[in-house]
């Protein structure tokens, strides 16, 4: 992957839009990121991050990408155009952010994250373009990711060196070693192939249990369908009991044999069940014939009895026979006899009626005759007639009454109105006054808000720079006692290996009489003869121990020396902070601070208040002179009001004279209308009721006539006797079919009693049936007992063969199921490491991370050697952690080789410079193996975040040297770092400036510099 252009806006630190061009800085081979601290260096990582994957490295999110120093209407947008795997991409990438709308004058709108992707193609003509690619954010994860073959994860960490993670990797324990290494190398597989091992020999060991259950089971079946029967007959037949082992032969010919026994019982259970049903059918057809001459014999007694029951019911006959011949001859006068009960009916109602419509009129009118009812019913009509044209005039009686009503609501509002304004306009004089005294007030606090301003930076800096010089003055003190103190330890470690130097060559005698040999020359001497070698002290030090102590005396002087550097540096800062910030105290600048601040939100807040105030004034004045106008408008709707409410009072007198007439009592003419209303309809009703009751007489009066003729040609004398002779037709129905049933019922007994079955089987002895029903059910119960018999003979059998045959295909499934278990089981443990068969007690993924390890570490060697001129190496170490899942740590230890002394040690002793160069030479190595994992595609850019501080002139010189061969193949490298040394090493930069209202970017060259 290779860089070339970076676009940020808003973004960080970075208030407006600035652009990096990696083509410029990269022709080197080599370039520098450098800034002040907090300037926004790590930023231009974390916006090529944030342009590639949507996110920034680490855990920070994504809404606080927002530059806080960016105008409100400026968006956060990042573009970054890359080549990767043969392909010149273009990205732009926008988080997710608030910003002013434009449709209210108050609020905000939200724009949601956005993405696009653009790839740079040939044209006709030799010209480029940039086609869209896509447009959405999964889209443009997978474009991106199978462009650059690496995850988030192994990108941040393979390409963004990033300060401090790398020494604390060197220095992790195996535990954080092994979860940085499975994110990075997603050997999560291998994890899971191990579970499936192990899940796979639980299934198979499963399957196994199941199968030996399941014979275990179908023995017992078979056991408990043989039952102790079947079992003793099989005993006896000399065949082998249940086996107790599970031998799948013995298993087999015990069912088998049961099989055979419970085949011979069924035979014989079939061959009892046959007999019973024979001896069953005789006794059935005995007991049929016995039932039959008992029914015979019954049958002829109870028509013997019937025979005479129905002689004695015959003697009422006669009498019931006349009742029904008169009771049919009146049913032919039933209609006639019903209409004259009508028409009597019909008269008695319209009697009653008209009694009650005549006690609905007047006294005077009670007994009238219809004539004179009539006479009066035209007389009210006629005087409603007249009221019906009176009404306009009522009406318009009730409208002059509610205009007038309007006049007055009209009147009273008109005079409050007028009383309204003439106050308001009373009051403007105090008014105007007052507002204008507001209005200059304010104008004279906009006048003090620049010079408050000023005093506010000024004081601001001011306060700055004595907290700086404050914090100074206490980091001063501490770092003049740190190097007095490391002064003193430089000299005496520098005593004690000097005096450890002295003491040796006082003893050198003996150390090179301990390296004699009989024989050999003498290197001082010569002499092959070495009669009375030195002897070596006791407390004689070694080589080793001098340049141990001469190590440490080093280490001390670099201490020293650091200490005093520092120490000089913060003089240097502190003098430059107490010019700036003078003698006073931070906080008495505090209190100045927060008073001017204070003054200065007060004009600040009496200015913002003026144009609002400004324009309350305009909108009193011009309110002033509204309300002017407005008295003398409502004055004159008042002397209107006043004129036509006079005129309308006037019209309404002359026409109430003539309605009171009209209405008499009444209130209303229409209630005098419906008064006569109401009394006509009364009239109305008592002259049709009179009339309806004459009619109903003269009916009834027919009907009687023609019922009395009728009755005398049927030989009725009269009606009445007709009336009397009726009977229901229920009744008359019931008679005839009670004559009709005695004589069906009558015939029945004769042709039963004269039936040649019966007279037979009563010449014939009585029958028995209970006898031979008893013989039945004995035969009976046998049926039953025998088939019960055969069927649980035939079940048994046929459960039996069914389970054998279970019995079978799951002893031939055992064999198979056998060694799948053995073959599962191995291979889970030597995955699992829980078995002697894996030697080197790790589980699967410890043993693959443990690989990947070993290839990082000798990567990183290639490095680490050139670095500390072949001083130091990193060994892969085999060793198991302590603890109950220890095995899972196994291998993945790193600990230094220091060839000088041939030892090895942990990482943790090595100093600052050191742990820095072995870390980076780690980092390097990792991102080898990781893209080489990865994709295999040569990383064209890498970056590496700070650490070069910790190193000395030597140390540097031997890094650089490294990072000048990374430069090989077309790669360039960049470097994050404010050390100062850097800056003229490396002559292409990018300086990162910070400045109050956010930060820039300015590059470097060699002529800047």
């Amino acid at each position: 992957m290779y860089l070339h252009h970076l676009t940020v806006q808003a973004f960080g630190p970075f208030a407006r839009t600035e652009d990096v061009d990696f083509d410029a800085l990269t022709s080197a081979g080599l370039f520098l990121l450098r800034g002040d601290t907090g300037a926004g260096k790590t930023s231009i990582l974390d916006a090529v991050c944030f342009a590639l994957y949507g996110t920034v490295p680490g855990i920070r999110p994504t809404h606080r990408l927002r530059s806080d120093h960016a105008p409100d209407d400026t968006r956060t947008r990042v573009v970054l155009e890359f080549t990767a795997a043969g392909r010149r991409l273009r990205i732009t990438r926008a988080p997710k952010q608030t910003y002013p709308s434009s449709r209210a004058k108050s609020g905000t709108a939200t724009a949601e994250a956005t993405v696009q992707l653009h790839e740079r193609t040939a044209t006709a003509g030799d010209s480029a373009a940039w086609e869209p690619v896509c447009a959405n954010h999964q889209d443009a994860s997978r474009e991106i990711e199978a462009a650059l073959g690496l995850s988030k994860e192994q990108f941040c960490q393979v390409v963004l060196l990033p300060q401090g993670d790398f020494a604390k990797f060197l220095r992790a324990d195996a535990k954080d070693r092994a979860l940085l290494l499975r994110r990075l190398f997603d050997t999560g597989r291998f994890q899971e192939l191990q579970n499936w091992l192990t899940a796979r020999s639980k299934t198979a060991k499963k399957d196994l249990d199941e199968v030996a259950t399941a014979v275990q089971q179908l023995s017992e079946r078979i056991d408990q369908e043989a039952g102790p029967s079947l079992q003793e007959a099989d005993t006896a037949s000399g065949r082998p009991v249940r086996p107790d082992t599970e031998d799948p032969v013995d298993a087999l010919t015990w069912a088998q044999g049961l099989l055979a026994c419970a085949h011979d019982a069924q035979t014989a259970a079939l061959t009892d069940e046959e007999r019973s049903d024979e001896a069953h059918q005789r006794a059935k057809q005995d007991h049929q014939r016995a039932v039959a001459l008992d029914t015979h014999q019954r049958q002829h007694s109870q028509a013997l009895a019937k025979r005479a029951a129905l002689d004695q019911r015959a003697a009422g006959h006669p009498q019931l026979r006349e009742q029904l011949e008169k009771g049919q001859r009146a049913e032919s006068l039933r209609p006639l006899l019903d209409g004259l009960e009508r028409s009597a009916l019909a008269l008695r109602k319209a009697q009653t009626a008209q009694d009650t419509a005549r006690t609905l009129l007047q006294a005077a009118h009670t007994h009238a005759e219809i004539p004179q009812l009539q006479l009066v019913l035209e007389q009210h009509h006629a005087e409603r007639g007249r009221l019906q044209g009176l009404l306009p005039d009522e009406e318009r009686h009730t409208q002059l009454g509610a205009q007038m009503g309007e006049l007055r609501e009209k009147e009273e509002q008109a005079q409050a109105d007028h009383d309204e304004a003439a106050q308001w306009v009373e009051a403007w004089p105090a008014l105007q006054a007052e507002h204008t005294g507001r209005v200059e007030g304010m104008a004279k606090a906009a006048d003090q808000i620049p010079q408050l301003e000023r005093d506010i930076q000024s004081l601001d800096t001011q306060l700055a720079a004595a907290r700086t010089r404050d914090s100074l003055a206490a980091r001063l003190a501490t770092a003049e006692e740190t190097e007095t103190k490391r002064e003193a330890e430089a000299l005496n470690t520098k005593k004690d290996w000097l005096d450890l130097r002295e003491r040796r060559l006082d003893g050198m005698a003996g150390e090179l009489a301990a390296e004699l040999t009989d024989g050999a020359a003498c290197s001082v001497c010569g002499s092959a003869v070495h009669p009375a070698p030195a002897q070596r002290r006791p407390d004689q030090p070694t080589r080793e121990d001098e340049e141990k102590a001469r190590t440490v005396h080093e280490q001390a002087e670099a201490a020293h020396s650091r200490a005093s550097r520092a120490r000089s540096d913060l003089a240097e800062q502190y003098a430059q902070a107490l010019g700036t910030a003078g003698p006073t105290p931070p906080d008495q600048l505090e209190l100045q601070l927060q008073a001017v601040r204070t003054a200065h939100q007060t004009a600040c807040d009496e200015a913002g208040k003026l144009p609002s105030a400004q324009e309350e004034l305009a909108r009193l004045q011009h309110e002033c002179d509204t309300r002017t106008q407005q008295s003398q408008e409502a004055k004159d709707r008042l002397t209107e009001c006043q004129t036509r409410h006079k005129a309308l009072a006037q019209q309404q007198h002359t026409i109430a004279l003539a309605l009171d007439a009209a209405r008499g009592s009444a209130a209303t003419l229409g209630d005098r209308m419906t008064e006569l209303t109401r009394a006509a309809e009364h009239l109305t009703g008592a002259v049709d009721a009179a009339q309806t009751t004459a009619a109903a007489a003269d009916r009834h009066r027919d009907a009687r006539t023609t019922a009395d003729d009728a009755a005398q040609d049927a030989g009725f004398t009269t009606h009445e006797e007709a009336a009397a002779a009726l009977q229901t037709a229920a009744l008359l129905q019931q008679w005839r079919e009670e004559l009709q049933e005695w004589d069906k019922d009558s015939a029945i007994v004769t042709g039963t009693l004269n039936t040649p079955d019966l007279l037979e089987a009563s010449a014939q002895p009585p029958a028995e049936p209970q006898a031979t029903g008893d013989a039945l059910l004995q035969a009976e119960a046998r049926v039953k007992n025998t088939a019960g018999a055969s069927q649980q003979a035939r079940d048994r059998f046929t459960a039996l063969t069914a389970l054998v045959a279970d019995l079978e295909t799951r002893l031939s499934e055992l064999a198979p199921l056998q060694a799948r278990y053995a073959l599962a089981d191995r291979l889970a443990g030597i995955a699992s490491a829980t078995t002697g068969a894996n030697t080197l007690s790790m589980e699967l993924e410890a043993y693959v991370l443990a690989a990947r390890l070993e290839e990082i570490a000798d990567a990183a060697n290639i490095r680490l050697q050139a670095m500390t001129s072949d001083r130091y190496l990193l060994v892969h170490s085999d060793e198991k952690d302590a603890g109950r899942r220890g095995r899972l740590k196994a291998g993945l230890g790193l600990r230094i080789l220091d060839n000088w002394t041939g030892t090895e040690r942990e990482t943790s002793t090595l100093s600052g410079g050191e742990t820095f160069t072995a870390s980076l030479a780690l980092a390097l190595g990792l991102a080898d193996v990781v893209t080489q994992e990865a994709s295999g595609r040569p990383l064209g850019t890498l970056f590496i975040d700070e650490g070069f501080g910790s190193l000395d002139e030597q140390n540097l010189q031997d890094v650089m040297d490294v990072l000048d061969q990374l430069r090989a193949g077309n790669r360039a490298v960049g470097i994050v770092s404010h050390v100062a040394e850097l800056s003229r090493r490396i002559p292409s930069q990018l300086s990162v400036m910070k400045h109050r209202n956010g930060s820039t970017l300015r590059p470097l060259v060699s002529a800047d510099l």
